[in-house]
């Protein structure tokens, strides 16, 4: 049986300069609902709101998505930052529920 790890769900409502999650973190799924008639977009970056696009995620208009990503998910090595939320009621983040200095890629 697989080794089963601790998760921590973080909402955001909007786009921002600040991070959702601290660095360093692993992304492990992502829950986002669709809040109007037209198809959304949610962009996460890291280091800053500009920085690096680690996920785009396309939202069906009215739709609510739930994404697991495989194996250990993205690693997001300065912190989560949604910097586009586009028709998009709220976002929640999965990921490791600690984050640490130390964690690095490559089943870090």
């Amino acid at each position: 049986m697989g080794f089963k790890a601790d998760i921590q769900a973080t909402r955001a409502v909007q786009a921002s300069t600040v991070a959702v999650v601290p660095n360093p973190i692993r992304l492990k799924g992502v829950i986002a609902a669709n809040s109007s008639a037209s198809s959304g977009v949610v962009i996460m970056t890291t280091t800053q709101k500009t920085g690096t696009t680690m996920l785009t995620l396309d939202v069906p208009a009215g739709d609510v998505i739930n994404f697991s990503l495989p194996e250990d998910g993205i690693l997001f090595p300065q912190g989560i930052f949604i910097s586009t939320m586009t028709n998009v009621a709220a976002v929640t983040v999965l990921t490791d529920k600690y984050n640490a200095p130390d964690l690095v890629g490559q089943n870090g």
